[in-house]
């Protein structure tokens, strides 16, 4: 199981993709190296910058957790 302060935005990458979650990197995903991530429980795309720290790693766990994901498929998704 990772750390929070071990994740990085392509781990991130990778687990949205495991949970179904659709995905938006580059130009059209927002500034540069931002990535837009679509969560079907909200109305807007959730934004994962490429600078990302601990703190960072548990607002968007906890974001998922929100949209109705176990913590253990995410964690699972984010191995």
């Amino acid at each position: 199981m990772p750390s929070f302060s071990d994740i990085t935005q392509k781990d991130w990458t990778r687990a949205c993709m495991k949970l179904g979650l659709r995905i938006i990197i580059g130009k059209s995903g927002g500034k540069g190296s931002h990535m837009k991530v679509f969560v079907p429980r909200f109305n807007r795309p959730y934004i994962i910058q490429s600078d990302l720290n601990k703190l960072i790693n548990q607002k968007i766990f906890k974001k998922l957790t929100q949209a109705g994901f176990l913590e253990d498929d995410i964690w699972r998704a984010l191995e």
